[in-house]
Formats: C-alpha cells, sequence, structure tokens
C-alpha cells in the first residue's frame, strides 16, 4: 500500500501586509469583486492586521450523524472592521459568511463556515474585508484537512449461555479505556432456560443495564437454541447446522422463515422489555445466517439496522448466505435478496473488521492489517465514506483476547478524530444506521 502523508497545518497569523498565498499559489492580496447591493459597504481606508485563531486539524464532511463546522476567531487589535464588513470564506467552494462581533471580548470577531459541498482535501478559510477602492483584501487565512468520515463499531454478542464476571469486567475495561462505544448484542434465550442460573442471568442483566446507561447500545443476538425456539411457540429445529449440536445453538436463523422469524424477534422483545432493557434497533443473527425472509421480519419489526452480513465464505460446515465482498459497505438490502441493494428500510451494516475470538497479540495482526487496508492512511483524508463492523462475544473475552482487542483498537489511534489525528469515529451500529440514512 502507497501511504500519503499531508503535513499537519501550523497556525497562521497574518497581517494586511503580508497575505497568505492561495492553494493556487496566488500571491494577489486583493480580489476585485462587489458585494450584493443590498451588502454594500463604505469600505475601510487600508486592510486591518488580522489575528486568525486556531480551529481542529481535521473535520469530516457532514452527515445526517455528525456535522462540526470550523469556528474561526479573528482578532482585529489595532482596528474596527465593521466598514470592511469582515467575513470569512472557504476557497474550496467559495461560500462567504459574515464575522459577528463578540459582545464579551473586544476586538473579537467569528464565524462559522459551512462545509456543504466541500471536497475532501486541504481545505483553506480566508478572511476578507472590504477596501474603499472597492477591492477584497484577505487579511488572514486558516488551514485544516476535510475528510469523508469512517466509522468502526464495535459489537458484543451474547450467546444466550452464561458470561461470566471476569469476562464482562475485561469487555468493559476495554470500552472504557480505549473510548469506545459498544453494540451489546442481548440474547434473551438466558431468561429461558435453565443452563443459564438465574443469579448468573441477573448478574449479566444489571451489567448490561449499567453500559446502557454509559451511552452503550443495547441491541438483539438470536440463536436457535431448541428451548429458546420453542418457549417463543415456533417449532425448533436441529439441523441444518454448522457444529453438528444438538441443542438448536448452531442451526441457522435461515431455517426459519419470515412468520417464524418474527415470532422470535417479538417473543425477543416482550422478554426484554419485561425486564427492563430498552428496546433495541439493531440486530444479528447467530452465526452470521440471514437471508431476505429473514430481514423483512426484523425490518417489520421497526429494527433499523442489521450487522448479520458478512463475506462469502463458510462458517463451520454450512455456507454461508452471503456473497458479499470482504470489505463491503453498507447498503440496504433488497426485499427478495439481502445480497442485493434495495429498498429494505434496514441498514445491513457487514461484519467485515473480523472476530475477536480466541485471538492473542500475535495472531489478530493479519485482521489489524486487513481492517486498516478498508480505511484511509494516516494523514490522508478518505474520498468516501466507510464503515468497518467489529464482533466479539463479552463472555469470552479473557486477559488475552483482551490484549488482542486492544492491540486491534490501538491500531486505529493514527486515525481517530477526537484526537485531531483523521477521520474515523467509533460509534454504535445505531448511530452508524443514522449516519447512512438518506
Amino acid at each position: 500500500m502507497t501511504f500519503k502523508f499531508l503535513m499537519a497545518f501550523a497556525p497562521i497569523l497574518v497581517a494586511c501586509t503580508t497575505p497568505a498565498a492561495s492553494p493556487t499559489g496566488s500571491p494577489t492580496p486583493t480580489i476585485r469583486s462587489s458585494p450584493p447591493a443590498s451588502a454594500t459597504v463604505p469600505g475601510l481606508a487600508s486592510a486591518p492586521h488580522a489575528i486568525v485563531g486556531p480551529v481542529r486539524l481535521w473535520y469530516l464532511q457532514p452527515d445526517p450523524l455528525f456535522r462540526e463546522e470550523p469556528r474561526v476567531p479573528v482578532t482585529f487589535p489595532d482596528a474596527d472592521p465593521t466598514n470592511g464588513r469582515p467575513r470569512a470564506r472557504l476557497r474550496s467552494t467559495g461560500r462567504v459568511v459574515d464575522l459577528v462581533r463578540s459582545q464579551e471580548l473586544p476586538f473579537s470577531w467569528s464565524a462559522t463556515v459551512p462545509l456543504d459541498g466541500a471536497p475532501a482535501g486541504p481545505q483553506l478559510i480566508e478572511i476578507l474585508v472590504r477596501l474603499a477602492s472597492g477591492e477584497d483584501a484577505v487579511v488572514g487565512t486558516r488551514q485544516f484537512t476535510l475528510s469523508a468520515p469512517e466509522y468502526v463499531v464495535w459489537t458484543l454478542d451474547f450467546e444466550g449461555d452464561s458470561a461470566f464476571d471476569a469476562e464482562l469486567s475485561n469487555t468493559a475495561a476495554i470500552a472504557d479505556g480505549q473510548k469506545v462505544p459498544m453494540t451489546i448484542m442481548w440474547n434473551p434465550r438466558a431468561w429461558t432456560t435453565d443452563q443459564v442460573p438465574a443469579a448468573r442471568a441477573d448478574a449479566m442483566l444489571a451489567w448490561t443495564k449499567d453500559r446502557a446507561g454509559k451511552g452503550d447500545e443495547i441491541a438483539l443476538h438470536i440463536h436457535g437454541w431448541t428451548d429458546f425456539v420453542r418457549a417463543a411457540g415456533v417449532v425448533p429445529r436441529t439441523a441444518p447446522n454448522w457444529a453438528g449440536r444438538s441443542d438448536g445453538y448452531d442451526v441457522p436463523l435461515t431455517a426459519f422463515d419470515e412468520g417464524e422469524t418474527r415470532k422470535l424477534v417479538d417473543f425477543s422483545l416482550k422478554l426484554m422489555s419485561d425486564h427492563g432493557l430498552p428496546r433495541p434497533t439493531s440486530f444479528r443473527a447467530g452465526g452470521l445466517f440471514a437471508n431476505a425472509a429473514n430481514l423483512r421480519a426484523v425490518a417489520s419489526a421497526n429494527f433499523t439496522a442489521d450487522c448479520s452480513g458478512a463475506p462469502a465464505g463458510a462458517f463451520g460446515r454450512l455456507p454461508l448466505p452471503w456473497t458479499l465482498a470482504p470489505d463491503a459497505q453498507p447498503y440496504r438490502p433488497s426485499r427478495d435478496d439481502a445480497n442485493r441493494a434495495g429498498d429494505l428500510p434496514l441498514l445491513e451494516a457487514p461484519t467485515v473488521g473480523g472476530n475477536t475470538y480466541a485471538y492473542n497479540e500475535a495472531s489478530i495482526a493479519p485482521i489489524v492489517r486487513a481492517d486498516l487496508a478498508m480505511l484511509a492512511p494516516p494523514s490522508t483524508p478518505a474520498a468516501q465514506r466507510r464503515a468497518i463492523t467489529i464482533v466479539s462475544h463479552p463472555g469470552t473475552i479473557d486477559a488475552t483476547e483482551r490484549a488482542a482487542i486492544e492491540k486491534l483498537f490501538r491500531s486505529f489511534e493514527p486515525l481517530r478524530y477526537e484526537r485531531d489525528a483523521g477521520p474515523l469515529r467509533f460509534v454504535t451500529l445505531a448511530q452508524l444506521a443514522k449516519a447512512f440514512s438518506p
């Protein structure tokens, strides 16, 4: 892979006698143009000294989830620029907004610069004033990088069996230490079996509610356990299966038709509501097995996101029902073919970021490389919006797997938006559905 590195833009303080060069290299300090008649101003005898304050090094092209725009502070320490109608202009789009005088700080002005329609890449904000000659003078500039957003979703599947305190503690420690929100896929089978002691189910539930209180998403995960399926009023299956078990855990959801799937979903929602969990809007089928009929049932229950999708291949001894590419991106599936884009009101966010189960710090290296290959290199803006969904299991995260997951998440540090280092943000699946909403 070829890595392109952009230089971090240092703060620039520009006086009227030394205006900054434009991205095209033009040294011209004035622009001969007239404002609209309604905005005509007397103009200034000379260009004032301007100090342009800092903005972030990175911003993201707006989408329905996230909109943060540069608020540019400008100080005019030696002159009142009012008669020059001070403005800020984004060079790439030509969009101009007026600077507004601060009511608290003398000599201070500011403007929020819209980013709609701006291309990914280096950006230049110019501070303009109108001179008495009728010319606009550039009296200051500020640079930043604009990128398409990149998203990573960490999903945690409860499997319907027992998850113990040590593993749950490791899971929470990763999320809190790495500042990564979780999409916790709760499995209601814990309440329909005597294989999970009531005290253990209560402990798992308390942990999940605590995480919900901290902002993590609670979603739904269904496996075809025979006791759960029977409790939902559906005839249980033991075949086909991907692992040769006899308890239904490894029976794919694709073995159930649309009506049966809806019964399993509705039963799950009732159990979750009865136990005080929030109503989920995100879903994953056990083993990543789901087809169009399953997704129609999930969408009809008002879910907004699914992450059962996966690259083409097999799981255990069964072929997956997916024909997606290894780097498949979120899409809305067809009602008749889950592998094709269509009009189903459900975002399919394929789990292309890997499964961390049974990995250690050394063996997870290929997943790290594959995930990073789907994203823009460090210091490089992304040209298109991208998303990666990763799956782990809170019941299996021992010290070894915890170290592997932390290594994976640390690999994203040079790209993280909250560090002002790049365009990548960790989000929940519900947030991703909003980001990709029409």
